[in-house]
């Protein structure tokens, strides 16, 4: 952006320049002006310069002072009231040089009273010391200046101030000693009449003009007091005696011819005899104006000078009395210029001494500056012009007196042409110069333009004498100018033209483009100002609200001008090339953003400038005369070429295109365009992209579409279309399945979709769903017969479209009162088994009672409708358990679980007893029946629970009770190899003993703490056999204990009675140890303990009641292990891992804490067909009769009752451990305050039987569901 214009100066705090005015009051006596009050008079300033800080300037109103070094001493003076500022000076000539700005107004400019201009001081661009006003050739005297504020302006500025820089005054060039001219002295007989006072005009001034004998001798100077004194001038009242004072007449005595002759004196009746001509010719003056109280001019009788501002000079005299006016010239003519009046009366025009005309100066109506006479065409040699009152007047006159305002002595010589003129553009002017005309009476300057080749003059500007240079301002761009300059005298001679000076304003031609209002291609002349804002071109636009204009210059076939149309702005002109073409008006009663305001089209494609110009006009309904410019828009008619090379690459949903860059430089960006089949092209995007790549989104799969691409020019040109080209888009047609809402490799989410976690049963399918609340959509593609959304429905959701292959088959409302979980809410059947997609999109709806729009998406289920292959080679074998069943698994991959059928053999029924995943092909059916022959089917099941035909079944007959007959027990104890009847040779025949030892005890009491420690081998075990009277006692249930076995294996300890120790029997570190048939009763801790790695060992057939004697909460009947927090102390920090321990056949009553337990580390024990009661239970951590740990343990067949709690409990309370359970056939039937079976809430592999009851357990059987 070009922006024209000059700053102005910071004015501080205004100083209030004070000053008195000079005023002066006039009365009308006798029909004529006579003042009546006047200041004494002011001799004035001399010459120099004057600034507008000086006290010698009167200032009236409010002036301030602004400084700044742009103008003369640093400041200058500005008037913004009403008011004035006024000069008093001794000189011939004044200049007044202050600013010229865009916000100045118009002054009055009054010399000596009278209006001699009007000064506009406006300008587009700031300019300092500009000479705005100049005078020259005064009567060398005291003169007064005044510059008057009119409150006016220029159309074009923004204000109307008026400034004041300084005043430059010219000093008189005459010589310091007055001459006296021949009329100094009046006649004898010059008596006036009443009226008649001398003026002090009678008097001559320093320029006074001797006759050309006039060369006065030493004694010819005046002394002093030939200036007349104040007293010369008598008050309105004074009437003088016949002979003037004696300060009337000079003490020195001009030369001869310097004394007019006696017939100077007017006769009795006023008229001048026929001798008055001069007796000695006079030299005269040349040309110029020569006022009434000029000192060339001669007035005889009596003279009234009267002040008047309407009048040449700023004064006229008027004459009374007998009396003329004279003036000798030397010009080729001369005129006489006065008032014309009601109170006039006639003259005599007297012409070298010949009367040549007599004038009436009547007139019914006042005219001021009238040519009374005129004279042209004499000889240049010296000649007398007298006017003469007659004292006659027209009949219609008041008064026979006579005015004289003026002589004018005119100039007929041209003066010489101006030379030196040179021409400078500068910015959007050009600067003119020319060298000063030597002539002295040059007054102006004349300033002619001619545009290009025209021959046609034009008047562009007038210059004041001392003012040789000229702006031309805002020029247009590539015209070129041609100047010359005339000079023009004080008689408006004016001279020949100048030698020519041209310039060529440069261009900067623009091609087609958007040209904003900030863009260096356009020129701002004058102040505009810029306004961000997003609703115009380009982010702003600028404003004019004062004289200037907007131009730009193209080479294009059109032009626009782009504008705000508002309430607030004026009205503009249009240039094209330098010719008006329109007036704009930009008012509008509401604001309109990127407007057209002008536009000119089928321009021929050359070089053109459009220019808007501020007009400072206005619309009667708009506020402001402001202008605006957005942007300038040349427009392209040419579209570019159409892209090449388009190339595809088909994506998940998209297809990417890309193409060779068009490389023409105004290209902006490319539309792409696509169709299906006949279909006719669409644009893929809105908007046009900028970049050589695309990606159309949202297609749908398997669809094959076409492309084509078109280039745009910056001007909205569009191209041909390229080549087409084709894409397919991929499908991936996903197989039977659920593909969860987080599936992102299978389920393609647009939009901003957010998961959300939630966990427990019934909740959302894969423990998640996601919702949308802004546009988008979620996508599958499949290969099966059908499809369902999964989504939750709440109060909270919207609508959604549901699309089918690309066709809108169903609306879905997700609105529901109270949130439901894993919602069918669409389903599809039926379907060819080849590729579809689904689609849902968000619709931004909703119901009218839903909360919100959002959809949610919990998954997609592509269904499967076939039934996986049946299991093969299913077998079946006993265990301790009942049943183990293997099978060869389905060879479908989407097989889920298999289903375990088993039929009694006599019977049609088939119960399912158990269910594995599709990785275990194994399954154990517990809780037969003794001797039970069963046979087993196994089916497949897939993930849409498509169930297989069942598989071939295998057959197989229950045993016996595989404990019923176990070998080592009392009855079974062989012969003895040691028989004893005392402790002491108990204690020896145990240490002694080895593999084959059969000890025998005789009835009788043996004390307690007996350790074993033999290692025997499983064909010769270790036996201590004892009937019950065959005690073990200590005596003292806080220490000590029946029997300790450890580090043994293959030991028998049968049929003996232990009492009265703090623990029964404990073994430690042993393996194959049985404990059989013994009576433990009245012990203080836990009855017999299996501890410290002790395995395979059974515990058969024991009697076990009251213990817990020392300590309740020790009490147990049978222990397996060690409890996890006492693994550090007894077992090196490791688990106990007793394993496959046999609890059996035992009955166990009377304990303070479970009757069985078995802790954390243990496995693969059996707790068979054992008799509790837990009467006696009284251990604050004991609510079982059962408590097992550790995993693997089969709890079958036991009875019990009176437990605190639960019958059987199983706790993983030890990482590890508490799974793969199995407990069945147990049965309570008492009242239970809690399960019959309570199962951990991690109960992997744990199996409960239907074979348990507990009809009386208050919650019930189990908490776990039961096999059959």
């Amino acid at each position: 952006m070009r922006t024209l214009s000059v700053g102005m100066p910071t004015i501080p705090a205004a100083a209030r320049i004070g000053a008195t005015s000079v005023l002066a009051a006039f009365a009308v006596t006798a029909g004529l002006l006579v003042p009546v009050q006047a200041h004494a008079a002011d001799s004035g300033v001399s010459a120099g310069r004057y600034e507008n800080t000086s006290t010698a300037i009167s200032w009236t109103g409010t002036w301030s002072t602004a400084t700044s070094t742009s103008d003369s001493d640093g400041s200058y003076a500005t008037l913004n009231t009403d008011g004035n500022a006024q000069l008093t000076f001794t000189g011939t000539g004044i200049t007044w040089n202050t600013r010229v700005n865009s916000y100045s107004g118009i002054a009055d400019v009054y010399l000596d009273g009278v209006k001699k201009a009007t000064v506009d001081l406006y300008s587009a661009t700031s300019k300092t010391k500009q000479a705005v006003y100049s005078v020259s050739g005064l009567t060398a005297g005291t003169h007064v200046l005044k510059i008057v504020r009119t409150g006016t302006k220029n159309d074009s500025s923004s204000g109307r101030n008026v400034t004041i820089d300084y005043f430059d005054v010219v000093g008189s060039t005459a010589s310091a000693t007055p001459s006296p001219t021949a009329s100094a002295t009046p006649t004898p007989s010059a008596t006036p009449t009443a009226s008649a006072s001398p003026t002090a005009s009678a008097t001559p001034t320093a320029s006074a003009t001797p006759t050309a004998s006039a060369t006065p001798t030493a004694s010819a100077t005046p002394t002093a007091s030939a200036t007349p004194t104040a007293s010369a001038t008598p008050t309105a009242s004074a009437t003088p005696t016949a002979t003037p004072t004696a300060s009337a007449t000079p003490t020195a005595t001009p030369t001869a011819s310097a004394t007019p002759t006696a017939s100077a004196t007017p006769t009795a009746s006023g008229t001048p005899t026929a001798s008055a001509t001069p007796t000695a010719a006079p030299k005269g003056v040349g040309q110029g104006t020569y006022e009434n109280d000029d000192p060339a001019v001669t007035l005889n009788g009596t003279w009234t000078k009267v002040a008047s501002n309407q009048d040449s000079g700023g004064s006229t005299g008027s004459l009374s009395t007998a009396g003329y006016a004279e003036l000798s010239f030397t010009t080729s003519g001369i005129r006489w210029i006065t008032r014309y009046n009601t109170y006039s009366g006639i003259a005599d025009v007297y012409l070298d001494g010949t009367k040549v005309r007599t004038v009436d100066l009547y007139s019914a109506t006042t005219k001021t500056q009238q040519v009374a006479y005129e004279v042209t065409g004499l000889p240049e040699t010296s000649h007398t012009i007298r006017i003469v009152r007659t004292g006659t007047k027209n009949a219609s006159s008041s008064s026979p007196n006579i005015m004289l305002d003026a002589f004018v002595a005119p100039d007929i010589h041209a003066p010489l042409a101006p030379t030196g003129l040179t021409a400078t553009v500068d910015g959007q002017d050009i600067d003119l110069a020319w060298a000063a005309n030597a002539e002295t009476d040059v007054k102006a300057y004349k300033v002619y333009r001619r545009e290009g080749t025209s021959t046609t003059r034009t008047l562009i500007a007038t210059t004041t004498a001392d003012v040789r240079t000229f702006t031309d301002t805002a020029r247009m761009p590539g015209a070129t100018y041609g100047y010359d300059v005339v000079a023009v005298d004080t008689s408006d001679n004016a001279s020949a033209s100048s030698a020519a000076a041209s310039a060529t304003m440069p261009i900067d031609v623009q091609p087609a483009g958007v040209y904003e209002d900030g863009d260096a291609a356009v020129t701002l002349y004058g102040p505009w100002s810029t306004v961000t804002s997003n609703m115009d071109s380009g982010g702003s636009y600028a404003t004019l609200n004062a004289a200037g204009y907007a131009e730009v210059s193209f080479s294009t076939s059109g032009i626009r001008w782009i504008s705000r149309l508002n309430s607030y702005s004026g009205i503009a002109d249009v240039y094209l090339d330098g010719v008006k073409v329109k007036t704009v008006d930009l008012y509008s009663s509401t604001t309109k953003y990127q407007q057209v305001a002008y536009e000119v089209k089928g321009l021929p494609e050359t070089t053109h400038t459009l220019r808007v110009v501020r007009t400072g006009t206005k619309n009667a309904s708009s506020t402001s005369t402001a202008i605006v410019l957005d942007s300038f828009v040349a427009p392209d008619i040419y579209p570019p070429a159409a892209p090449t090379a388009v190339t595809t690459t088909p994506g998940r949903g998209t297809v990417t295109l890309a193409w060779a860059a068009n490389t023409e430089p105004d290209v902006v960006g490319y539309r792409v365009y696509r169709s299906q089949g006949t279909s006719a092209p669409v644009a893929a995007t809105t908007a046009p992209v900028t970049a050589p790549t695309f990606t159309d989104d949202g297609l749908q799969p398997a669809a094959t579409y076409r492309y084509t691409v078109t280039a745009l020019d910056k001007m909205g040109n569009e191209s041909p279309v390229s080549a087409a080209v084709d894409a397919t888009v991929p499908m991936k047609a996903l197989p039977a399945g659920v593909y969860e809402d987080d599936d992102t490799d299978d389920v393609l989410l647009k939009g901003s979709w957010n998961k959300t976690a939630s966990t427990g049963a019934g909740t959302d399918s894969g423990s998640s769903f996601s919702t949308l609340g802004d546009t988008g959509y979620a996508e599958v593609s499949f290969a099966t017969s059908g499809i369902r959304w999964l989504a939750r429905t709440n109060s909270t959701s919207g609508l959604a479209d549901v699309y089918l292959d690309g066709v809108k088959v169903k609306t879905v409302d997700l609105y529901s009162s109270t949130t439901k979980f894993s919602q069918n809410v669409y389903e599809a059947t039926g379907l060819s088994e080849t590729g579809h997609t689904l689609r849902v999109v968000r619709t931004g709806n909703k119901n009218a009672d839903s909360a919100g729009r959002n959809i949610t998406l919990d998954a997609f289920v592509a269904p499967d409708i076939y039934a996986p292959a049946a299991p093969t080679s299913v077998q079946a074998s006993g265990i301790r358990t009942g049943a183990k069943l293997t099978w060869t698994k389905s060879p479908d991959a989407d097989v889920a679980s298999y289903r375990i059928f088993r039929r009694a053999t006599g019977t049609t029924t088939d119960v399912l007893v158990g269910t594995t995943d599709a990785a275990t092909t194994s399954f154990a059916n517990v809780g037969l029946a003794d001797g039970g022959s069963y046979s087993w089917s196994v089916v497949a099941r897939d993930t849409w629970g498509n169930d297989s035909a069942a598989s071939l079944p295998a057959s197989f007959t229950n045993g016996g009770d595989p404990y019923a007959s176990f070998p080592q027990r009392y009855a079974t104890c062989p012969t003895a190899t040691v028989t004893v009847s005392t402790r002491a040779q108990l204690l020896t025949a145990v240490s002694a003993a080895k593999a084959g030892t059969v000890i025998k005890l005789n009835p009788g009491t043996y004390g307690a703490n007996i350790d074993v420690t033999t290692v025997a081998t499983p064909d010769k075990p270790l036996w201590i056999c004892g009937p019950r009277t065959a005690v073990i006692d200590n005596a003292d249930i806080t220490k000590g204990y029946g029997f300790r076995v450890t580090g043994a294996s293959n030991v028998v300890i049968a049929g003996m009675t232990v009492r009265n120790v703090q623990k029964g029997v404990a073994v430690l570190y042993s393996k194959a140890v049985t404990v059989a048939d013994l009576r433990v009763e009245k012990i203080g801790d836990e009855a017999i303990h299996l501890k410290n790695q002790t395995t395979d060992s059974t515990v058969i057939g024991n009697s076990i009641s009251t213990t817990g004697l020392n300590s309740p909460n020790y009490g147990e009947g049978v222990y397996i292990g060690t409890a996890e927090g006492n693994w550090c102390l007894y077992n090196d920090c490791n688990a106990d891992t007793s394993d496959r321990n046999l609890v059996a056949f035992n009955t166990i009553s009377g304990t303070t804490a479970e009757p069985m337990e078995a802790k954390a580390g243990t496995s693969n024990g059996t707790m068979w067909k054992n008799t509790l009661d837990g009467a006696a239970i009284t251990s604050s951590d004991t609510d079982s009769l059962v408590q097992v740990m550790g995993s693997g343990w089969v709890i079958a067949g036991n009875t019990g009752a009176h437990s605190p709690n639960d019958a059987i409990q199983v706790w993983n309370t030890t990482a590890g451990y508490g799974f793969d359970n199995i407990v069945y056939g147990n049965a309570v039937s008492d009242a239970l305050p809690g399960y019959g079976v309570r199962m951990p809430y991690a109960d992997g592999g744990n199996v409960v039987g239907c074979s348990n009851t507990a009809p009386a357990a208050a919650m019930g059987m189990s908490n776990k569901s039961c096999q059959a």
